[in-house]
């Protein structure tokens, strides 16, 4: 089964927090991105690994805005559910921007990234946040990308939310070009659900539509 999650920020007690002791061998879990694992290759980051690389379940993610991107870019890219991934160990994997994978005969458009300006983050941005944003390249990449299954995917994972999206959950919240390129695909792309990150808040807006954090939601369709 595919299992959603949100933001980790590297914390491995804020995930083993999580209901995630149900997951199975063959089981996959997706974090909407802020995995933040890959960060300054410290002692404790290198234990911490080490035990996620142990779980039997495959672990994927998006990026999300608090990620170190040049060591994830320095990460070797393989062949992964029909697409290219990072690979970090032989059980995890930081999905590539843009690209469309078949996982459990579902397919899966991932599009990680975003930026930090957002008031309600309180958090100030770090160096690489420069590199957090999906370039023009990848985003028309995505494009083709979708283009090519005739812009029809069973499911979205993205760190941001569409721009509309966005403003239902905090109507105050600036939005960035990510946010208004992510609002388009809303009314371009069929879809069966969508989920993502960067909120920290736990909240279904519609039947299709889901922001998620700290829930551990199985995907069950």
């Amino acid at each position: 089964m595919i299992y959603i999650t949100g933001d980790i920020h590297g914390d491995l007690s804020d995930l083993d927090s999580r209901n995630i002791n149900k997951l199975k061998k063959d089981d996959t879990l997706i974090v909407t991105g802020d995995f933040g694992f890959l960060w300054d290759n410290s002692a404790k980051e290198i234990k911490a690994l080490k035990k996620l690389s142990k779980r039997k379940y495959t672990i994927l993610f998006v990026e999300g805005v608090h990620e170190n991107f040049d060591m994830i870019n320095e990460k070797e890219s393989v062949e992964l559910f029909g697409s290219e991934a990072k690979k970090i160990s032989d059980n995890i994997y930081c999905l590539e921007r843009g690209n469309i994978y078949t996982i459990e005969n579902k397919t899966v458009f991932a599009l990680g990234g975003g930026s930090v300006d957002d008031p309600f983050e309180n958090i100030d941005p770090d160096p690489l946040n420069n590199k957090a944003m999906p370039t023009d390249e990848q985003l028309q990449q995505a494009v083709d990308n979708l283009q090519s299954i005739r812009k029809n995917v069973d499911i979205i994972i993205t760190h941001e939310a569409p721009a509309s999206v966005k403003r239902l959950i905090r109507r105050d919240s600036s939005l960035n070009d990510l946010n208004l390129f992510l609002d388009t695909l809303i009314h371009n792309v069929k879809y069966k659900i969508w989920y993502f990150g960067s909120l920290h808040t736990d909240r279904s807006l519609s039947t299709n539509m889901t922001c998620v954090w700290q829930d551990v939601i199985k995907v069950d369709f």
